[in-house]
């Protein structure tokens, strides 16, 4: 889902968010969030993440438009203090408390060196990166992670404790493209029918995603706030998640311009070393992104047959003219 497609059209960035935001606006979203999704969602799809970029609006909007979730939220601190806080989303996307928290984190890391933020009460905030990236473009290395409320029965995998949680860090640069891993800690479906017969081959990949997995549900899940299994009914009927957020002042350890020319540097050399089996570069986490936003941002994001056909299942829904 994450490559280039093959079939596709080409939208300029500022083309794509005005019809997205156009989307969220006949969904109920305030002019001023229906902006800010609109651009973090094109943001993602700027970056070739389309799995979690304006081809996920489709079953946004249909949570919105049946009030499974809240298009007017008020974001809440529920508590405080110079370097850590909570933030409830008041049933809504996450898209909308997570980008506050990020920003948050960041403030309190300015002030005291470090800065920690756990949001709940919302439903999917998309793509770590966006949030971790907040970090990193203001000197701070960034850590987010993300969960959902689950089920663990007894019938269930072990593999469920971690399920497709999300986790991203952001590390900032000079000139040479930042470090940024944002992945899923899944790394292959326990229901697969092929499972045992994978697992025979590579079984410590499967601990070691067990173990990320179950640590991104305890800080995004459990430290957040959220409850493992859900047994009160949410206001919203869509809510289920929540995060949490670290960013780190660079400056509190290190000179900026030091840590930003020595990560040059390994950026640099990493990209001259012999690459992984079948690739043509050799390229650290956040390098292809990088590039893709680059280029894209002027020659155009593009937009594959799936990718147009929820979009435009979306906008039929909404009575709103497609671009494409």
């Amino acid at each position: 889902m994450n490559v280039v497609p093959t079939g596709f059209v080409r939208m300029l960035p500022d083309d794509l968010k005005g019809f997205v935001a156009e989307l969220y606006r006949k969904a109920g979203v305030t002019r001023k969030n229906a902006a800010l999704i609109a651009s973090l969602l094109v943001a993602t799809d700027l970056r070739g993440v389309f799995s979690h970029g304006s081809r996920q609006s489709r079953g946004y909007l249909s949570l919105l438009k049946e009030r499974k979730l809240n298009p007017r939220p008020r974001i809440r601190v529920l508590q405080e203090t110079p370097a850590t806080a909570v933030l409830d989303g008041d049933g809504s996307l996450g898209h909308f408390v997570c980008w506050q928290a990020a920003h948050l984190a960041v403030q309190k890391a300015k002030e005291m060196g470090l800065g920690a933020v756990a949001t709940r009460n919302h439903h999917h905030f998309g793509g770590a990166g966006k949030y971790s990236r907040v970090a990193s473009g203001a000197g701070c290395v960034g850590f987010v992670v993300s969960s959902h409320v689950r089920s663990l029965t007894p019938e269930r995998s072990i593999m469920a404790t971690g399920g497709a949680s999300p986790m991203s860090f952001a590390v900032p640069s000079g000139s040479e493209p930042p470090l940024v891993l944002d992945m899923s800690t899944n790394f292959y479906a326990s229901h697969a029918d092929d499972f045992e017969a994978v697992f025979a081959k590579m079984p410590t990949v499967f601990f070691k995603s067990l173990g990320l997995g179950s640590v991104c549900h305890v800080l995004g899940g459990i430290l957040a706030g959220i409850v493992t299994v859900n047994e009160q009914k949410p206001a919203w009927p869509a809510v289920n998640q929540g995060a949490f957020m670290l960013a780190v002042d660079v400056s509190k350890f290190v000179p900026p311009d030091t840590f930003k020319a020595q990560m040059d540097a390994f950026v640099g050399c990493a990209s001259h070393l012999r690459p992984f089996p079948g690739q043509d570069r050799a390229l650290l986490p956040g390098a292809l992104e990088w590039e893709r936003e680059r280029e894209w941002t002027t020659e155009g994001i593009p937009i594959g047959r799936e990718h147009q056909a929820a979009l435009e299942e979306a906008a039929a829904d909404l009575e709103v003219r497609t671009p494409f």
